[in-house]
C-alpha cells in the first residue's frame, strides 16, 4: 500500500465516523443552546434563549404557527424594554434565572439542554406554584405578591404577544367584530322571524 491509498483509507475512516448522528452529537455538544436570530434589550443572551424555549413548549407548533413563528419571544423582550420599569426588568430576569435553576435542580442541566417532557416537568410546577397576578386598575396594583410572578407574567405577555400578532390575526383566528352588515329597515315581510339573522 503506498502513501496515498494511506491516505485515502484514512479520509475514509474518518469520513464515515463523522457523518450522521456522529457530527449532530458533535455538533449539539459545542452549542450552549438554540440559536438566536434576534439580539435582546433587556434579557442577556442565556436568559432570551430561556425564554424562547419556554415559548416553544407553552406555545408550540400544530396545525397553528407556534409562539415562536411569530415571534413571542422577541416581543416579551420588546415590551419589557419598552413599557416595564427596571425594577419589573430585573425582577423578570432573575425570574427566568429562578426557571433554570429549577430545571438544574430537577434534572441537573440548564432548561434548553432538557429534553421536551423534562422541560415540561419545569413547566409543570411554576404552573402549579404560581398564584394569578395580583389586580391592578390604572396601573396601581391591588396587592403585592410574595415572590416576582415570572411565570404568570411570562404566559401573559406570551398569550398578549401571539393572539395579537398579525400572522396568527390574519391566517388564524375567524373573528368579525360586525357579522353583517346593519340594514335598519327592513319590512317584517321580507323577513319574517328570522330578522335578527
Amino acid at each position: 500500500m503506498n502513501r496515498r491509498e494511506a491516505l485515502k483509507g484514512t479520509a475514509m475512516i474518518f469520513g464515515y465516523a463523522l457523518t450522521g448522528s456522529t457530527v449532530a452529537a458533535l455538533m449539539q455538544s459545542c452549542e450552549s443552546g438554540p440559536k438566536l436570530n434576534w439580539t435582546p434589550k433587556v434579557l442577556s443572551k442565556e436568559q432570551a434563549q430561556i425564554l424562547s424555549r419556554i415559548v416553544d413548549r407553552v406555545l408550540p407548533e400544530t396545525e397553528t404557527p407556534g409562539g415562536l413563528d411569530v415571534g413571542v419571544d422577541q416581543f416579551i423582550d420588546k415590551m419589557l424594554n419598552n413599557v416595564f420599569p427596571e425594577v419589573i426588568q430585573n425582577g423578570f430576569a432573575g425570574g427566568i434565572d429562578s426557571f433554570n435553576q429549577e430545571a438544574k435542580n430537577l434534572h441537573g442541566k440548564d432548561f434548553v439542554k432538557l429534553e421536551g417532557e423534562q422541560q415540561d416537568d419545569v413547566i409543570r410546577i411554576f404552573e402549579e406554584k404560581s398564584g394569578p397576578l395580583p389586580g391592578s386598575m390604572w396601573g396601581f396594583s391591588f396587592g403585592e405578591p410574595k415572590e416576582f410572578p415570572f411565570y404568570r407574567m411570562m404566559k401573559e405577555l406570551a398569550l398578549i404577544g401571539y393572539f395579537h400578532s398579525e400572522k396568527i390575526g390574519k391566517e388564524v383566528l375567524a373573528y368579525n367584530p360586525i357579522p353583517g352588515p346593519y340594514e335598519g329597515c327592513i319590512p317584517y315581510s321580507d323577513v319574517g322571524k328570522i330578522w335578527t339573522e
